[in-house]
């Protein structure tokens, strides 16, 4: 994490990895130099050299690197994971004294029209105002990042040490500890904050299926969290902290920042797996919204998850392909429509879908309990 910036080309041998994916090469200092490692999971010496040797193709991150990589680029991808950590580490090195300020950077290119931004997930929320949506989903690790045994992989910024980022030897395994500590270090970088490439508000995880195995949690966080026009209106915490056994409440800067969000009335767009929203840089409202679709079907419901479809030989992303097969989600014991039942009472993102411009399953008919597809229009 924050080690340093990898650059890599292809392997003009045309052959592929396991994986179909086209073999790369490392470079360094702007030549190819070694082929990608197929793993650095075995033990031993060969591991260890395998891992020196990677580190030895990277550029450091520094404020210099940020800025120079985002000033040489078309696009800029952000992609998933920890959102928590994501965020702290682009505030930590956003705010360093020695020409820190890469996120300002970033949105006056978006601004000025040089630069397009795509974020995935975390990426996604990470494009917000604030992160707080992060706090909706319930499957990221908060305070992961700051057990000492992360230590050997992580590069901190020169404002930071062991000592001040870490938690103490004897409490890496004491939970109100750790989250004590990352509480201290989003604190101390203002690092509740996202990039702002936009002033609206998202959550990438909605999913109104009531199953553990697909964010049901989240899908009912977000319906609590959002008035029936689809803003921002979160009344009830949903990052608790506390001891073991003992009264967990919500951080003091977590709720604050949580009532000046209520207070703005911004829209909060739901995203499900698969999907995508278009904004204009600094906007609002959503331009345009994408949804998945499968050959002969129709386009798959904005309320529905898109589930893993497999492609070991990478045909459904061919170039001129807009489709994906047919079969592809009708053919998955998986694929199980945006829930609309009374049960679950799922129905209730159509108020927020239809407020915010979003595809509505309940408009038509083909929004009906168990209905996959819209027809495309």
């Amino acid at each position: 994490i924050s080690w340093g910036v990898w650059e890599a080309v292809r392997d003009e041998s045309g052959e592929t990895c396991d994986d179909g994916f086209p073999r790369m090469k490392f470079l360094r200092d702007g030549k190819e130099d070694m082929l990608f490692p197929p793993s650095v999971e075995w033990g031993g010496a060969e591991a260890e050299e395998a891992r020196e040797a990677i580190y030895g193709c990277c550029k450091p991150v520094s404020p210099a690197v940020l800025a120079e990589t985002l000033t040489g680029v078309s696009g800029y991808y952000l992609v998933g994971g920890n959102t928590y950590t994501m965020s702290l580490f682009h505030n930590m090195w956003d705010k360093q004294e020695d020409g820190g300020g890469h996120m300002q950077l970033l949105r006056d290119q978006l601004k000025d029209g040089t630069l397009f931004y795509t974020g995935h997930s975390a990426g996604l929320i990470m494009s917000n105002p604030t992160i707080l949506t992060a706090t909706f989903k319930g499957i990221d690790a908060f305070s992961i990042v700051t057990q000492p045994y992360n230590a050997p992989f992580l590069r901190l910024p020169p404002s930071e040490t062991a000592e001040t980022f870490f938690v103490a030897e004897k409490e890496k395994n004491d939970l109100l500890s750790s989250r004590t500590k990352m509480l201290e270090n989003m604190a101390r970088y203002d690092a509740w904050r996202g990039y702002r490439a936009v002033e609206a508000m998202a959550f990438p995880h909605y999913d109104a299926r009531p199953r553990f195995a697909s964010f049901p949690q989240s899908a009912e966080t977000y319906l609590r969290a959002t008035n029936e026009k689809g803003q921002f209106a979160q009344l009830q915490a949903s990052l608790l902290v506390g001891p073991r056994g003992g009264e967990r409440t919500e951080p003091a800067d977590v709720r604050r920042l949580r009532e000046e969000t209520n207070a703005a009335s911004l829209p909060c767009y739901p995203t499900a797996n698969g999907h995508a929203i278009v904004l204009e840089a600094g906007g609002l409202a959503v331009v345009e919204a994408l949804s998945p679709e499968e050959e002969g079907a129709g386009v798959l419901h904005f309320d529905t998850y898109m589930p893993y479809v497999p492609n070991k030989d990478w045909a459904n992303y061919a170039p001129g392909r807009s489709q994906f097969p047919a079969g592809a989600f009708t053919g998955d014991r998986d694929t199980v429509a945006g829930d609309r039942s009374s049960e679950y009472d799922g129905a209730r993102i159509f108020s927020r879908l239809e407020a915010l411009g979003l595809p509505n399953p309940g408009a038509t008919d083909e929004g009906a309990p168990g209905r996959l597809f819209r027809t495309k229009s």
